[in-house]
């Protein structure tokens, strides 16, 4: 299964990213993440968090690595833990506002992004 979304957010680029690539804030804005807990501290390259999220009525467990960071424009994590795939997070600044990008690539929605939500978290 491969997403690809962006959304216009009325926000400074930080300030998207600081909301986008947080871990802990994840089922404010992704309908299918149910709990996100850090392995480590911050984010840097190596980075773990572990997950769980419902699909389809089940619970799957699975885990993010940090392959690469640079805030606050990228956030690129390798998916694992029982799971494969991807997630690329990018902020570009669009104006006066931010153009937030998401990519992602697994064999199932383990994410249920909602870019709306994430938008209206960030423009509050």
């Amino acid at each position: 299964m491969d997403f690809a979304q962006d959304v216009l957010i009325n926000a400074d680029p930080s300030d998207t990213a600081g909301v986008m690539f947080d871990p802990t804030r994840e089922s404010e804005w992704m309908t299918s993440v149910t709990s996100s807990v850090p392995q480590t501290a911050g984010i840097q390259p190596g980075a773990e968090v572990k997950r769980t999220s419902t699909v389809g009525g089940a619970t799957v467990a699975w885990t993010t690595a940090v392959r690469q960071f640079h805030f606050p424009h990228l956030l690129h994590l390798a998916i694992g833990g029982g799971a494969s795939g991807y997630i690329l997070y990018e902020v570009q600044r669009s104006g006066g506002g931010t153009i937030a990008s998401v990519r992602a690539s697994s064999e199932q929605d383990l994410f249920g992004f909602d870019l709306d939500k994430l938008k209206t978290l960030v423009e509050r």
